[in-house]
């Protein structure tokens, strides 16, 4: 399952908070330990305007070409 949440400065480490829905879902105490695997998360906003496209319709009909 991934969850987005934000990095926090604590003291002089860096943490994040476990929605509490995700506790609930994984049935986490205090104390327990977890796995969390880390990766920045990309906003696709940054990546408007970063590749070009020949045109909007052959990028639709390229991208279409692996749905059968």
């Amino acid at each position: 399952m991934a969850v987005r949440t934000v990095v926090r400065k604590w003291g002089n480490s860096l943490g994040v908070v476990i929605p509490s829905e995700e506790v609930s879902r994984e049935g986490l105490k205090e104390n327990d330990e977890v796995e969390i695997v880390i990766r920045k998360a990309v906003d696709i906003r940054q990546l408007f305007g970063k590749y070009k496209l020949r045109d909007l319709q052959s990028a639709k009909d390229e991208l279409r070409e692996g749905w059968h």
